[in-house]
Formats: structure tokens, C-alpha cells, sequence
């Protein structure tokens, strides 16, 4: 039954893919791009039938935040677009991702956040650009371990970066770290191979509020986010 649903997904997920894209691209405004955003990742989730066990109690859907995501597969894209369809948010990427056939035009159409780690005056103006999306009302969202955990059933999270807490802290809006468990079952790091029906666990976790911080509190922040994340994932996968 699995191989059966497994063949079944990538049956249909690539043409929709690209035809959600090429509506993306087309349209080239917001209410389009959201659109084809949260019905691509509600389609792919139901191709996929993970079991998702989701808590967002703890956010607003009408405040603007910074998103803080543990990052485990490609899955994790589908999975954010349907659970957190009530607000706008814009991922943080590297500039490679943009550069994808089709789904990385997609992204540039839909205001999704560049970011050159190879250009440091480029960065900045990408750093700026992340500003301006925030004060637009659309919510940035981060993966501070920097890319995807191979190995997350063992390790935990992975260290955080550093860059994503400074471009949290410049764009002056509260943090919303958001725990995922279970993904990587899903779908493994350098892997397209998707293994349907299997549990998923995410939790959002009270807000953080920013406004005492300065940029040279990075370090800080980074640490507060590694405890409060690093527990509430332990917490996720004993229970």
C-alpha cells in the first residue's frame, strides 16, 4: 500500500508543482501567490497522508512575527504552507534555491527572502529587503540550524546560526519558534523519496518578545532559542 501511495504522489506532484508555479508566475501579485502557496502544500500533504498532530495555540494569527523552524527535509516546505496558511509568511532562503527551473521563479514571484552568503554588501541589502517585507505585515521565517538536519532522530537540533538571529533582531518583530518532530520519516536530507503516512508532531511555542534586545545580543538570543526549541523538540519525541 505504501509503494502503491508513494508512486501515486509523484504521479501527480510534479505536475501540479509546475502548475502551481506557472500560476505563481503569472500572476505575480500576493493574493495569487498565497493562493497556489497553501493549496500546493494542502495537496502535498494529502498526497503524502502524514498523520499531522499540530498545536498553534500559542499564536496570533493577526500579529506579524518572525518565524524560528527546525529544518529536517524538503517536507518541511508543504507542511508550513497548509499549517501556517492564516498568516503571510516569507520564507529565507540561499540564493541557489532561487535559481531552480520553475519552482525557484515561483518563489521570486512570491516575494520569498534571497539571501547571498557569498556577497556581504549584496546581504545586506537582502537583510534590508527582509525589513521591509516584515513592516509590510508578511512574516520572515527562518531556519537558524542553516540547512536541513541529517540526522535529527539521533542529534536533536543542530547548532543555530548566528545571521538568522540578526536578521530576526533588524526586522523588530516577535519571535514565534515553531518545534517539528518526525518529518525526516517522511522524506530523509538529499532525498525526493517520500514514505507516506507517517506521524508529524509541530508546536508552536510562546512567542518571544525582542524589544529589550540590541544586535549585539545576538548570542544571547541564539542561546534562549536553542534551550527553549532544543526542549520542546526533546519533549515532541518522548511523547
Amino acid at each position: 500500500m505504501s509503494l502503491l501511495r508513494t508512486l501515486f504522489f509523484y504521479l501527480v506532484f510534479f505536475p501540479a508543482t509546475i502548475f502551481f508555479s506557472v500560476v505563481a508566475i503569472v500572476g505575480r501579485n500576493q493574493t495569487s501567490s498565497h493562493w497556489c502557496e497553501r493549496n500546493w502544500g494542502r495537496l502535498v500533504v494529502w498526497l503524502c497522508a502524514s498523520k499531522d498532530s499540530v498545536d498553534l495555540s500559542a499564536l496570533d494569527e493577526k500579529q506579524t512575527y518572525v518565524f524560528m523552524v527546525n529544518h529536517q527535509s524538503f517536507y518541511d516546505i508543504p507542511l508550513l504552507f497548509k499549517h501556517l496558511a492564516p498568516w503571510q509568511f516569507k520564507f529565507v532562503a540561499k540564493k541557489s534555491l532561487f535559481d531552480f527551473p520553475v519552482f525557484g521563479h515561483a518563489m521570486t514571484a512570491g516575494n520569498h527572502i534571497s539571501i547571498d552568503r557569498e556577497n556581504r554588501r549584496q546581504g545586506m541589502r537582502d537583510i534590508q529587503n527582509a525589513i521591509d517585507v516584515a513592516n509590510r505585515g508578511n512574516s520572515p521565517l527562518i531556519f537558524p540550524e542553516g540547512t536541513r538536519n541529517p540526522a535529527p532522530q539521533e542529534d536533536g537540533l543542530m547548532p543555530f546560526k548566528t545571521g538568522g538571529m540578526v536578521l530576526a533582531l533588524k526586522c523588530q518583530k516577535p519571535i514565534a519558534p515553531v518545534v517539528m518532530y518526525g518529518i525526516n520519516k517522511v522524506c530523509a536530507k538529499h532525498s525526493l523519496w517520500m514514505n507516506p503516512f507517517q506521524e508529524i508532531k509541530i508546536k508552536a511555542l510562546p512567542p518571544i518578545d525582542i524589544s529589550e534586545y540590541s544586535v549585539r545580543d545576538r548570542n544571547k538570543l541564539k542561546e534562549q532559542l536553542e534551550e527553549v526549541m532544543g526542549k520542546a523538540y526533546a519533549e515532541l519525541k518522548n511523547a
